[in-house]
């Protein structure tokens, strides 16, 4: 059958003699894993919220990249481009607030969002730290 190891730390699992297969091989791991299940469960209004400001990048990012192939009317203002493009650093700052806010939920230490974002935990906790809702809709966008 194969070599059967732990799902949490990778260590090898006992052979075949028990009646269920392990997954873990301590119940520290687990426990866990059974935490973290929790966590992932715990954060999926996060993750919605998350993928909604994502969709609305995208279809914001979508319609600016349509505008730029038409030829500009007569009746268009100088700088057109410029304000078809203002709202992105806006709705990608929503982006980011709300995947930080998903990570927290499921229990990513600040250390792990900071170096995900390319920032210390300290910078990471100090911008994001009171970011509460990650709905699109409640950034005023």
């Amino acid at each position: 059958m194969g070599d059967v190891r732990c799902d949490s730390c990778g260590a090898r699992l006992p052979g075949p003699a028990m009646a269920r297969r392990r997954r873990y091989c301590r119940p520290a791991h687990r426990q866990a894993a059974w935490r973290a299940r929790c966590r992932w469960r715990e954060a999926a209004p996060a993750r919605a919220g998350m993928t909604e400001a994502g969709e609305v990048l995208l279809l914001h990012v979508k319609s600016v990249a349509r505008l730029s192939l038409e030829p500009p009317s007569p009746r268009s203002p100088a700088g057109w481009n410029c304000a078809a493009v203002a709202r992105v650093p806006d709705l990608a700052g929503q982006l980011v607030q709300a995947a930080v806010l998903a990570d927290r939920r499921a229990g990513a230490s600040w250390a792990q969002i900071g170096a995900g974002l390319g920032i210390s935990a300290e910078a990471a906790r100090s911008r994001f730290g009171r970011t509460r809702s990650a709905s699109p809709a409640d950034g005023g966008g």
